[in-house]
C-alpha cells in the first residue's frame, strides 16, 4: 500500500520570466518536411510535361506543409526557415529544368504558385506570431503575481529548485525572506486598498534592489523571498538593509512602514530547498521578534555526522519497530495528505489530532496538558503563514523534548542537516510509503523524555 502523493501543488510580468525552451521538433516532423519538398522535386525530373501544366504545377503546393509544421514547433523563426527552405527549392529545381532543357515552365503559372506560396505563408507567420503572444501571456500570468507584478510562489519554486541543485554542486547561494511589519494593523485600521498600496510600493523597492540574474516573489500575503545566487550571508545582509533602508525612506499616511528580513544559506546536507526556506522563515521571526525592522542571518549548522546519519536510518526502516501506539499531531495544510496520513496512522492504533494551521497549532500544543500532548509531531516542511521549522520552534519553548518528523515533496539529494529543530528529527520524502511511514512514527514513539536524544536524519526515500 502507499500513500498517494496528494500534498504535491503545481510547481504553482515579474521582473524575470522562467525561460520555457521551446518543444523538440520531432523526428517525423522533419520526415514530413523534407519528403513535402521531395515530391514535388522528384515529379518535376519525373513528369517534366506534366508538371508544367495549370495542374500539374499544384504538386508545389505540398512546399507548403513544412512552413504548417514549423509554425507550431517554432513560431515565426520555424515560418522563416521553411519559407526560405521552400523558396530555394522552388527555384534551384526550375533552374535546373531550364538549364538541363528538360523542359520548358510555364512562368506565369509559377509566378501564381509562388505568390500564393508566399501568400499562404505570410499568413501562417502572422497568425504563429498572434499565437506565441498569446501562449506568452499566459505563461505570465501563470507565473506573476497581480497585485505586485513580481514572480509568484509557483514561479519561485521553479526558480529556486534550479538555483539549489547549482548549491548543491557548489554554486552559493543565499535565501532572504521580507515581510511587512505589523501588516495586519494597517489592513485594519486603513483598509485593504492602503494595505495593497503598501504592498505594491515594497514591490517596486524590491525589484529595483534585484539584480537581473537574482529573482525577486511574493511568497505570500505580506511575505516576499529574493533567490541570490552566488551570494555569502555577508552579501544578503547588505542587500537586505538596502531594501530596509530603500522602504523606511518611503512615507504613507499612517507614517513609516517598515520590514524585517531573514537571511539563510545552503548549507551541505540539506537536500531540500524548503529547508533552506525553512531557515529563512525562522531567521525572520527572529528578527521581528527581536524588534522588527531589522535583518538575521540564521545560524550554520552543517551536516550530521555522517555515522550518526547512517545509524539512524537503519533504525528508521525496521518494518517493526514498536511500540507502534502513540498520540500524533498531524500538521500539513493540504487536507488532502492530513486525511490520506490520518487514516494509515489510525488504522495501525495511533491517536491522531489534524490541523492545517501551523499556528494554531502552537497554541494546541501550549494549552494541553503534559499528559495530553503528542509523543511525535508529524508536519510538512513549508506552510502558509508559518513554516513546520518555525512552529516547532515555537513549541520547543515550551517543551524542548518534542519530537518531529518532517515531510516534503521537494527532495534534491540526501538530506543530512543538523539544524532541523526537535529534541529528535526524521525526515520522510513525499510520497511515502505506509511500512517506512509507520515504521519511522514508532522509532520516534521508542524515545522517551530522559533518553539520550540521537538525530534521526537522512533522506528516507518513499518506495513509489
Amino acid at each position: 500500500m502507499e500513500l498517494a502523493d496528494a500534498a504535491m501543488t503545481a510547481r504553482a510580468g515579474a521582473q524575470q520570466v522562467v525561460s520555457v525552451k521551446p518543444p523538440p521538433i520531432p523526428t517525423r516532423a522533419l520526415a514530413i518536411s523534407v519528403l513535402a519538398f521531395a515530391v514535388p522535386i522528384a515529379a518535376v525530373f519525373e513528369f517534366p510535361t506534366g508538371t508544367s501544366t495549370s495542374y500539374g504545377m499544384l504538386v508545389w503546393l505540398s512546399a507548403l506543409i513544412p512552413a504548417f509544421l514549423l509554425s507550431y514547433y517554432r513560431g515565426l523563426r520555424g515560418v522563416a526557415i521553411a519559407l526560405s527552405g521552400g523558396m530555394a527549392v522552388i527555384t534551384a529545381t526550375q533552374l535546373s529544368v531550364v538549364l538541363f532543357e528538360i523542359a520548358e515552365p510555364d512562368w506565369s503559372l509559377l509566378l501564381g504558385i509562388v505568390a500564393v506560396y508566399l501568400g499562404v505563408s505570410i499568413g501562417i507567420a502572422v497568425l504563429s506570431e498572434l499565437l506565441r503572444r498569446e501562449r506568452i501571456s499566459a505563461e505570465n500570468l501563470a507565473l506573476m503575481d497581480r497585485l505586485t507584478n513580481l514572480a509568484n510562489r509557483r514561479h519561485l519554486d521553479l526558480a529556486l529548485e534550479s538555483a539549489f541543485a547549482a548549491a548543491e554542486r557548489g554554486q552559493p547561494l543565499a535565501v532572504v525572506m521580507f515581510d511587512l511589519d505589523r501588516f495586519k494593523r494597517v489592513n485594519d485600521t486603513h483598509g485593504h486598498s492602503a494595505g495593497d498600496e503598501a504592498l505594491r510600493e515594497f514591490a517596486g523597492v524590491l525589484q529595483a534592489c534585484t539584480r537581473r540574474d537574482n529573482l525577486s516573489a511574493r511568497f505570500g500575503g505580506e511575505e516576499f523571498a529574493t533567490i541570490l545566487a552566488g551570494a555569502d550571508s555577508d552579501g544578503a545582509v547588505v542587500f537586505a538593509e538596502r531594501v530596509l533602508a530603500q522602504m523606511r525612506a518611503k512615507t504613507f499616511p499612517w507614517g513609516v512602514q517598515t520590514v524585517s528580513a531573514g537571511i539563510a544559506v545552503h548549507e551541505p546536507g540539506m537536500g531540500s530547498y524548503e529547508l533552506l526556506l525553512g531557515a529563512a522563515d525562522r531567521a525572520l521571526y527572529e528578527a521581528k521578534g527581536g524588534g522588527r525592522d531589522c535583518v538575521r542571518v540564521a545560524p550554520r549548522f552543517g551536516p550530521e555526522l555522517q555515522g550518526v546519519a547512517e545509524h539512524a536510518l537503519a533504525a528508521a526502516v525496521v518494518p517493526e519497530a514498536a511500540p507502534r501506539r502513540g498520540r500524533v499531531y498531524l500538521v500539513d495544510d493540504l487536507v488532502e495528505m492530513r486525511s490520506a496520513l490520518r487514516l494509515v496512522l489510525e488504522e495501525d492504533g495511533y491517536e491522531v489530532w489534524e490541523c492545517g494551521d501551523p499556528k494554531e497549532v502552537v497554541r494546541h500544543f501550549a494549552a494541553a496538558d503534559a499528559a495530553e500532548r503528542p509523543g511525535v509531531i508529524l508536519t510538512d516542511v513549508i506552510m502558509p503563514d508559518m513554516t513546520g521549522m518555525t512552529m516547532i520552534d515555537q513549541i520547543t519553548q515550551v517543551d524542548p523534548s518534542v519530537r518531529v518528523v518532517y515531510m516534503s515533496g521537494y527532495v534534491n539529494g540526501p538530506v543530512s542537516w543538523s539544524g532541523l529543530p526537535g529534541a529528535a528529527v526524521a525526515f520522510l520524502q513525499k510520497p511515502i510509503g505506509v511500512d517506512l511511514l509507520l515504521s519511522t512514527i514508532g522509532e520516534m514513539m521508542q524515545r522517551g523524555a530522559g533518553e539520550e536524544s540521537i538525530p534521526l536524519l537522512g533522506r528516507v526515500p518513499g518506495d513509489v
